[in-house]
């Protein structure tokens, strides 16, 4: 299993709450995914894959009536129907446990037809950071205890974008970070302090986001009045 970098403070789940999770199905679930939740809890990583809470019943409340959406066998059908829905991506994908020891992991494409199996979720993992090219520089962002602040920089229907430039440039002379992601792009500031980052959509120029979590929340809340102050 490949070692994130974690956000904030993680979650890991306990050995009866990875039992309880056991106890919903009559199969065997990934050696892995189990460390995973062990290690890191629920959250998402480098905010493209979402691990969430597992879900016996996801496959058949949403798709049990639109399996053709995908190419499979009868048998795969039934035994998708019947899986554990462990994931999901940013673009719709989701991602399940099977019955099946030697491919266990079923990717369900929301842009494709053909599904991908795979044998643990390390290999999951790897399918992803070359899709998405993240190379090795992969987080782990825990939804535990999570809140986020949108500030728009939007007023009276007007944007000023000299306004954002201005704000950003406060914000790194004032504010210490610990990682940086996508600096060319739209930059993620990762403020340990915060259990959390600040995002700044440096395309659009209209808006910060900033995700902390609530133990922290008293230093989350001087980076969002430091913007505010710049903006009023």
């Amino acid at each position: 299993m490949k070692n994130l970098y974690i956000i904030g403070e993680p979650k890991p789940l306990s050995k009866p709450e990875i039992e309880e999770i056991d106890n919903q199905i009559s199969f065997s679930l990934p050696a892995d995914y189990k460390e995973f939740l062990m290690l890191y809890g629920l959250g998402s990583i480098n905010e493209l894959v979402m691990m969430q809470q597992p879900d016996k019943d996801f496959i058949k409340s949403n798709f049990s009536d639109y399996m053709d959406f995908w190419t499979l066998t009868e048998k795969e059908e039934q035994l998708i129907l019947n899986s554990l829905t462990i994931a999901a991506t940013i673009d719709g994908d989701v991602i399940t446990a099977i019955d099946n020891n030697e491919n266990p992991i079923v990717l369900l494409p929301r842009h494709s037809d053909e599904v991908i199996y795979f044998e643990n979720l390390e290999n999951v993992i790897n399918y992803y950071a070359e899709k998405y090219k993240l190379g090795d520089d992969l987080y782990f962002d825990p939804s535990y205890n999570f809140e986020q602040e949108y500030i728009s920089f939007i007023k009276n229907g007007s944007l000023d974008k000299t306004l954002f430039d201005t704000v950003h440039q406060i914000f790194l002379d004032q504010i210490p970070v610990d990682k940086s992601y996508n600096l060319q792009t739209q930059p993620k500031y990762i403020i340990q302090k915060i259990g959390g980052w600040v995002y700044f959509d440096n395309i659009g120029k209209s808006a910060v986001r900033v995700k902390y979590q609530k133990q922290f929340k008293t230093e989350a809340d001087k980076i969002v009045k430091l913007i505010n102050d710049q903006i009023k």
